[in-house]
């Protein structure tokens, strides 16, 4: 499967273009057929690494669905270029509100993006986990 963007870097920002939305279909078809998400400093209950395009899709399908209280009103990433021209490293801004909060702006994650055949092969997401553990548990 094969995308319709030009280079690498087109390939990534269509990539987080989408995020928004939260589309897993959409995510996962910019993946290649045994792409690899992994998420290095891993949240308990969260995997460390997801293998091949259906599995992550399946992840991030179950994962958005559950944040229906987010309402994130657009991400800005800033992607910066390697000396590979096939891996990227992006830092995400996420505007967004959380229920009974103020809309505010947070750096997100810091993502390693590799791109090869116009498909992304690698998805490495550095999170702020520390934020993540302090919204779940504010939502016990």
């Amino acid at each position: 499967m094969s995308t319709s963007v030009a280079t690498p870097r087109d390939l990534v920002e269509q990539l987080f273009r989408g995020l928004p939305s939260r589309d897993a279909d959409g995510f996962a078809k910019l993946m290649a057929d045994d792409a690899v998400f992994e998420m290095p400093f891993r949240v308990p209950g969260m995997p460390a690494r997801l293998e091949g395009r259906d599995q992550i899709r399946e992840y991030l399908a179950n994962r958005w669905t559950g944040m229906s209280g987010l309402e994130v009103h657009g991400i800005t990433p800033h992607i910066y270029e390697t000396t590979d021209p096939g891996v990227f490293v992006v830092e995400n801004d996420v505007d967004m509100t959380r229920p009974g909060q103020e809309r505010r702006s947070v750096r997100s994650s810091v993502n390693v993006v590799h791109v090869r055949n116009g498909q992304v092969t690698l998805f490495r997401d550095y999170m702020d986990t520390a934020r993540l553990l302090s919204l779940a548990l504010s939502q016990l």
